[in-house]
């Protein structure tokens, strides 16, 4: 920053070497203007003035002129070097609190009417009570076919005590066989007699015989009945049995029964 003002004073001293160079244009220049005003001015002053010493008080004034100038400039040249003045702080403008805006109070609301009290939830109806099951009916209830064929056994065994033979044995066999073969018969609707042959495959047995009954009520009605036909009587008290099993099954035409006798 000190070196400003001497590279200005050099700035300055060649200005001033090249205006030297040009004085002589100015100094006619600055004359012819003057000698105008001269002119003028010895018009206007008064006949027999020295147009001379008014020139040279004109060139006087231009010398002053630029002595003033060249003044001027060298004042500026010595002037105080420019300093970065350092920026200070602006004062801001503390900013007045506006009038705080009003506050509006909203209107109080109307309550809300209440609601209607829900319905009170109707009363599901209570659950039936579970139906009772019946309870189990004695074994000779719930199996008639069993007590039906028990009873068929026991009356056949009578009969043949009758005629001087002994009892025939029951045959689990045997009364399967009889149970199979009468539930078929249902099924299919028929009342007759199928081949013997599987009876014998399935009890082993060398000889066998079989009697049916249908639609007879009771026990008592179908022995009766078999011993009252020549054929189903001689089965019963044929002497080579030796083994019996009776199956029964219930139809649309009631009991249909069946004697197996294995020998």
């Amino acid at each position: 920053m000190p070196e400003l003002p001497v590279v200005r004073r050099r700035e300055i001293r060649r200005w001033q070497q090249r205006r030297r160079r040009r004085g002589p244009w100015v100094r006619l220049l600055a004359p012819v203007g003057v000698l105008a005003l001269a002119s003028g001015a010895v018009v206007a002053l008064a006949p027999g003035a020295q147009a001379p010493g008014t020139v040279s008080a004109a060139v006087e004034l231009v010398d002053r002129g630029r002595a003033a100038a060249s003044r001027s400039t060298d004042r500026d040249a010595a002037a105080t070097p420019t300093v970065t003045p350092t920026a200070s702080p602006t004062d801001v403008p503390t900013p007045t609190p506006s009038a705080p805006a009003p506050t509006v109070t909203p209107e109080a609301a109307a309550p809300p009417e209440p609601a209607p009290p829900a319905p009170a939830p109707e009363a599901a109806p209570a659950p039936a009570p579970p139906a009772q099951q019946p309870a189990p009916a004695p074994a000779a209830a719930a199996a008639p076919a069993d007590a039906l064929t028990a009873r068929i056994v026991e009356l056949t065994n009578a009969e043949r005590r009758a005629a001087g033979l002994g009892d025939l044995a029951v045959s689990a066999c045997a009364a399967q066989q009889a149970t199979q073969r009468t539930a078929v018969l249902v099924a299919e609707g028929r009342f007759e007699h199928d081949p013997l042959q599987p009876i014998v495959a399935a009890c082993g047995a060398g000889a066998v015989g079989e009697n049916l009954s249908l639609g007879y009520r009771s026990a008592e009605a179908a022995v009766e009945g078999w011993m009252n036909s020549s054929g189903h009587r001689a089965n019963i008290l044929r002497t080579s049995y030796r083994q019996i099993g009776v199956g029964c099954t219930s139809g649309p035409r009631g009991w249909l029964c069946a004697q197996v006798f294995l020998g």
